[in-house]
């Protein structure tokens, strides 16, 4: 079952609310819309582009994430004030928690690689749903979301010229149905259950 409050808020107030391992989906209306397009969050149709873990280091509340910079652990105040400037955030929790202290140690074994601007599986650099891909597990170490066959074109069908233009710089075709991961996908997991929609509006 979906529970989806539309709330503003500020990050003080619902950070403690946030548990070890929460998923937290970035979305946004004008902000890296080639990604979004592709991959609009089927339950709530909102444009998803970024998905980050939430993990507590004593009473610190961080977002690891893949970003440009590699992977990383960004305050939590940080990820939110840049997430939120941008439009809004789901809160994810999985259903079965037996695998999330499993699951945040796998993805923190990732820390320091590099950004995987070509969003490829099988490499040593990394995207945002390609660190929660890999990392998380069930209380069997049984990984909890599937690689799908990845797609990069728009509402119309056609490939995005934005992939077009950026795989043509690599001296790539777009890897359309190539496997990998992507954020709406994970956000429309059956594993987990959207809890909050955190908006600025």
């Amino acid at each position: 079952m979906i529970i989806l409050l539309a709330l503003a808020f500020t990050w003080q107030a619902w950070a403690q609310d946030i548990l070890e391992g929460d998923l937290l989906f970035a979305y946004s209306n004008t902000t890296g819309r080639a990604i979004s397009e592709a991959t609009v969050h089927d339950t709530t149709a909102l444009p998803i582009y970024h998905v980050a873990i939430a993990t507590w280091v004593g009473s610190k509340l961080y977002a690891l994430e893949a970003i440009d910079d590699g992977v990383m652990l960004t305050p939590y105040y940080e990820f939110n004030r840049r997430t939120m400037s941008k439009g809004g955030m789901l809160i994810g929790r999985l259903h079965d928690r037996s695998g999330i202290d499993q699951s945040v140690s796998n993805a923190m074994e990732h820390l320091g690689k590099p950004y995987d601007y070509l969003y490829m599986i099988d490499t040593q650099e990394i995207y945002c749903s390609e660190l929660v891909q890999l990392s998380y597990v069930n209380g069997k170490g049984q990984r909890l979301f599937p690689l799908i066959n990845m797609s990069f074109h728009g509402s119309d069908g056609h490939i995005l010229d934005f992939w077009r233009k950026h795989y043509a710089k690599h001296g790539m075709a777009v890897p359309e149905g190539a496997l990998g991961t992507n954020p709406a996908q994970i956000a429309d997991s059956p594993a987990i259950e959207i809890l909050y929609n955190l908006t600025n509006n």
